[in-house]
């Protein structure tokens, strides 16, 4: 089953759900409000080297590493 991230319209609560189909009815675990909308799911990525090496490590996935493979040993 697929987690997804969801924020009730009503009270602004944010939380995450296991939902078992497409189409399942969601509820705000809060305030009990059906009137849910489903967020973009981020997502961290790792690598080895520190984003502070990385020609890119002001648009690097996570603080800490890059995963973009380029030539300054990360990953671009």
């Amino acid at each position: 089953m697929p987690i997804y991230e969801y924020i009730c319209q009503d009270c602004g609560n944010a939380f995450e759900k296991l939902v078992p189909r497409a189409g399942t009815a969601v509820e705000c675990e809060k305030c009990g409000s059906s009137k849910v909308e489903k967020q973009f799911s981020l997502f961290a990525a790792t690598g080895s080297s520190p984003a502070a090496k990385c020609e890119a490590a002001d648009s690097c996935p996570s603080a800490g590493s890059c995963g973009c493979h380029g030539p300054c040993g990360c990953h671009h």
